[in-house]
């Protein structure tokens, strides 16, 4: 039962990475178009990070301890910190290649710069 839980807590890491290639492909695209530097490449380095807590999660089931990996241990930081660090660098790179979005929402008095005005 230890070996089915593992190979399913590597799902939602499989997921993010996913979500990051999908996040790096349409990033690129609209880099090209839009002629900016080539950010996205992060999305890259961080699916890299992402990898480590697959990995140890794949090898959980043979290091001992019924496959419990999030003890007091060194193991649990193998798992934690490239996961916060990679979805740290993915959100900064997202907020770095798409705050365009909310800044032209700005710029063009869309919803967030207009404000009510109240008929007398």
């Amino acid at each position: 039962m230890e070996n089915v839980l593992a190979l399913l807590s590597v799902a939602a890491p499989l997921a993010l990475i996913y979500g990051l290639y999908v996040m790096a492909q349409i990033s690129q695209r609209f880099g090209a178009v839009t002629k900016r530097p080539p950010y996205y490449r992060w999305f890259y380095v961080s699916m890299a990070l992402m990898l480590l807590p697959v990995v140890m999660r794949l090898l959980a089931p043979g290091m001992g301890d019924d496959g419990v990996i999030y003890d007091d241990s060194i193991d649990a930081f193998l798992v934690t910190i490239p996961l916060v660090l990679s979805l740290a660098l993915a959100l900064g790179t997202a907020w770095r290649y798409w705050d365009w979005l909310i800044h032209s929402q700005e710029e063009a008095g869309g919803p967030a710069a207009r404000t009510p005005q109240r008929r007398r």
